[in-house]
């Protein structure tokens, strides 16, 4: 599969392809920011880490939305992102909780993403495609098609 096919497809490999690219953007923009705010504002830490977080997903919200699963952002799957990524916090947070007494607490997080990557995925894909977080227009333009 060609990188065009990667970006534009509407393959589910496709889409995990992309799931992972806004993820890596929303990351960058993440750090970026906190880096900022903590050495050119001299935010202090925690703010700027709330601050930088709440940015990035409100990025991702919407890249998810429209570049990800190509559909309308509306406030049922803002709901729903939400929720999924509240979830995939949680299920980070406590696989590091375990995985630092295995592999020590700086490998911690690298087991804990690899294992929540996937959920997350699924979890966000249930907030952009299934019924209960759509609008009345997308379920228009779908019975439409």
């Amino acid at each position: 599969m060609n990188l065009k096919k990667l970006v534009n497809g509407k393959s589910r490999l496709a889409e995990i392809f992309r799931f992972g690219i806004v993820g890596v953007l929303a990351t960058i923009i993440q750090y970026g920011l906190y880096v900022v705010f903590v050495n050119a504002v001299k935010v202090p830490a925690v703010p700027s880490t709330l601050i930088s977080y709440a940015i990035s997903f409100v990025f991702n919200f919407f890249l998810s939305s429209y570049f990800t699963f190509h559909s309308s952002p509306n406030a049922k799957k803002g709901l729903g992102f939400t929720l999924s990524h509240l979830f995939n916090m949680g299920l980070q947070t406590g696989l590091v909780a375990i995985f630092k007494g295995i592999v020590g607490p700086t490998l911690a997080l690298l087991p804990a993403i690899a294992i929540s990557f996937p959920i997350n995925y699924m979890l966000v894909r249930f907030a952009f495609t299934a019924k209960i977080f759509r609008s009345k227009t997308d379920i228009k333009e779908s019975s439409a098609q």
